[in-house]
């Protein structure tokens, strides 16, 4: 079965945004002239286009933020916007000028189906062969620099296929900090609101704003639990399904409600160190997560940063294991932040490297 990648819009599917039928993703591919990845054709079967859970590519050995700023995977809009790069490139360049943009022997930019319009300075192509001879039948993916690209578009970086795109992607970046953890309760959200008040004598403001468009609930709670005297978590707890029947977690419906926990300094969040943050929530939450049935849903992935590693324990006075140390029962190295074991409520008090962050 093929994973849900989305984001699923909060306001429920519109006749833009549910998935495509064959028969409109074949029209689609008609008029562009050539066949879209079996993978993508299925991810736009299941909703067409929209936000990534996780939007930041593993490339070269190295993490960096792709869709930021609003990128989108773009919509199948048949019979309607640009087709391929050519006809962007066109508002802006002339034919003679575009034709002349390359040094290369063959060039069609009309192999370019585009995938994302990024933020408009970028774009993310299918690559069925615009500078070879011979059209590929699988197209590579490819990312355009335009703004400042001497010629007008220039390569930033190239993956051989949409599924090696899609299997390195990762939950990273700015604005992916967030761990998320889904509950399992037949209670009602108010009374877990009352029950994170009653174990950490703390006082959740229930909130009916729709989180910026993101959220669709008729109530959620949010509120600032002080770790120590310059570390907290932000918390909110909604939950899982929207009122118009979407989810923040589709693939996840079996957990009703969600706990989104964003660890900080003062406004500023954490985006690497992840493994690191993740035991520092278990331990300080337990509490209130050994009466729960748990698990996490959603972990940044976990890039080491040794300079953000120095700043805390210079902040908190403590010292972090090196790599070749052992991690902690719930300090285990994980592949983008995804467990490789299920929910560990265990309590272990044998984390003594961190007990120093609640003084």
């Amino acid at each position: 079965m093929t994973e849900d990648i989305w984001k699923q819009p909060a306001k429920g599917f519109t006749d833009e945004s549910i998935g495509r039928t064959e028969e409109q993703i074949v029209q689609k591919e008609t008029e562009i002239g050539f066949k879209f990845p079996s993978l993508y054709r299925e991810h736009m079967k299941i909703q067409n286009g929209g936000y990534l859970w996780k939007s930041a590519l593993i490339h070269n050995g190295d993490v960096n933020e792709l869709l930021f700023n609003g990128s989108t995977i773009d919509k199948i809009i048949n019979h309607g916007g640009y087709k391929t790069l050519k006809g962007v490139l066109l508002e802006y360049m002339d034919k003679e000028e575009l034709e002349s943009s390359t040094d290369s022997e063959f060039i069609n930019l009309e192999r370019l189906p585009i995938l994302s319009h990024m933020d408009g300075h970028t774009m993310l192509c299918f690559d069925y062969g615009y500078n070879v001879e011979s059209a590929y039948e699988i197209p590579q993916i490819v990312h355009f620099e335009l703004e400042c690209a001497d010629n007008g578009y220039e390569e930033k970086l190239r993956v051989k296929s949409y599924d090696d795109l899609i299997n390195n992607l990762v939950y990273y970046g700015y604005e992916s900090t967030s761990f998320f953890i889904g509950l399992k309760s037949d209670d009602p959200i108010k009374q877990i609101a009352e029950t994170i008040n009653k174990t950490f004598d703390l006082e959740l403001e229930q909130k009916t704003d729709d989180g910026y468009g993101w959220y669709n609930f008729e109530k959620w709670y949010y509120g600032e639990l002080k770790i120590n005297s310059k570390l907290s978590a932000h918390l909110r707890i909604t939950p899982n399904q929207f009122q118009s029947k979407t989810h923040l977690f589709q693939n996840n419906k079996d957990f009703n409600y969600v706990l989104d926990i964003d660890i900080r300094i003062g406004v500023e969040s954490f985006q690497d160190n992840s493994n690191y943050l993740k035991s520092i929530i278990e331990e300080f939450l337990q509490p209130f997560l050994s009466k729960q049935n748990w698990d996490f849903l959603q972990i940044p992935y976990h890039k080491e940063n040794p300079e953000e590693l120095e700043k805390l324990e210079k902040l908190f006075d403590f010292k972090v294991k090196s790599s070749d140390e052992k991690l902690p029962p719930t300090m285990y190295k994980s592949n983008g932040g995804e467990s490789d074991k299920s929910n560990d409520n265990t309590n272990n008090k044998s984390r003594s490297w961190w007990k120093r962050l609640w003084s």
